[in-house]
């Protein structure tokens, strides 16, 4: 008898879990985008952003935009294309930053080049830790940059 309350009990409680992780469940997966959005911001707010920390004028701001869009389109091409290899996706993926950002600093003087020279170092380390944290890998290999 006592086992029986005691396994009803622990069904109970499986189910009242389930039944309260379930909605959380479901809002983590219908906000995955977002979480991916975070990662790769509107080029909108890109120039926003590179605007407040570079002080563009409005000539770099209107041709940074159409930079940034291009950019994060090829980008999503890039991630939806399935028959990539993850070292070719990676490749594209390096191949297409290299570009924007050869691009980006063509629009910049001097003190906006070296200030956007160094966002990009710190852009980088803050990967790099994000990468050896992630994978438990410390020291790993640096990446070409």
């Amino acid at each position: 008898m006592l086992r029986n309350k005691f396994l009803s009990l622990a069904i109970s409680a499986v189910l009242g879990i389930g039944v309260a992780v379930a909605p959380l469940a479901a809002q983590d997966a219908a906000h995955g985008n977002e979480t991916h959005q975070r990662r790769q911001p509107d080029p909108k707010k890109q120039v926003e952003r590179l605007s407040k920390r570079l002080n563009l004028s409005d000539d770099q701001k209107t041709q940074l935009l159409p930079i940034l869009t291009d950019r994060q389109q090829q980008m999503q091409s890039i991630r939806q294309d399935t028959s990539l290899s993850q070292q070719d996706r990676r490749e594209k993926v390096r191949s297409v930053m290299q570009d924007s950002n050869t691009k980006i600093t063509a629009l910049l003087n001097n003190d906006q080049k070296q200030k956007y020279e160094e966002m990009q170092k710190q852009m980088r380390e803050r990967a790099r830790e994000h990468r050896g944290s992630s994978t438990g890998a410390e020291g790993a290999a640096p990446q070409n940059q």
